[in-house]
């Protein structure tokens, strides 16, 4: 249901981009990755696989690493789910200003946890530029 409420499992991907990928601190966020991921999770974006707990947090922890001092995720909407399938879009950047990078994250739900996470990554240049290729100019 888009704009409506958040189901227990569209909250699990919500908490995954404050608790997950905004936590810098490795232990904070492995005890997020603990509470809302399944123990056999797996993690896929452009970089390549993570697969299980462990795998996840150090993957993340090398995207905090590789990004400027002062980014912070914020969501873009509320997470939409039907059944086991969950999608909600982000954007990256500096607090107060737009953001550098966007996305949408894909998950795969099993017995209340994430079980498998998809991340699509577009930057506003390239939204800025399929909006002026779709109005003509």
């Amino acid at each position: 249901m888009a704009g409506g409420a958040p189901t227990t499992r569209g909250r699990l991907m919500e908490r995954n981009v404050s608790e997950v990928f905004g936590e810098r601190d490795p232990g904070r966020r492995e005890r997020a990755i603990a509470e809302l991921y399944a123990d056999d999770c797996a993690f896929y974006d452009a970089d390549g696989e993570s697969i299980g707990q462990t795998a996840v947090s150090d993957h993340v922890g090398r995207i905090l690493d590789e990004g400027p001092p002062g980014m912070a995720f914020r969501l873009v909407g509320r997470a939409e789910v039907i059944h086991d399938l969950g999608r909600l879009r982000w954007q990256m950047g500096p607090a107060g200003a737009p953001p550098v990078m966007t996305g949408m994250d894909i998950a795969v739900f099993a017995n209340g946890k994430i079980r498998t996470l998809y991340t699509f990554i577009e930057s506003p240049v390239a939204m800025a530029a399929d909006a002026r290729a779709g109005s003509g100019t």
